[in-house]
């Protein structure tokens, strides 16, 4: 599985390539200190047939045009 790392409180897009189609990819949302706060999997089938994918990130969640297949959030309980 492809493992990617975007960082908070961004916007942007990342890239599928291949192997991601092929095995699925992880992205993990990290802080300032690079580390993690989320994580996010999406499987080969939901990737499958797109080429890239949106995001839009805070400082404790990421944001997706689709919906990830499994979710890792640590939210705090005052947000």
């Amino acid at each position: 599985m492809k493992e990617i790392s975007i960082k908070c409180n961004t916007k942007g897009e990342v890239e599928i390539d291949c192997n991601a189609k092929a095995d699925g990819v992880s992205i993990a949302l990290v802080d300032e200190k690079h580390v993690p706060v989320a994580k996010y999997h999406f499987d080969s089938t939901k990737i499958e047939n797109i080429e890239r994918i949106s995001y839009t990130a805070n400082n404790y969640k990421a944001y997706f045009d689709i919906t990830p297949t499994v979710i890792f959030e640590n939210i705090p309980s005052k947000v």
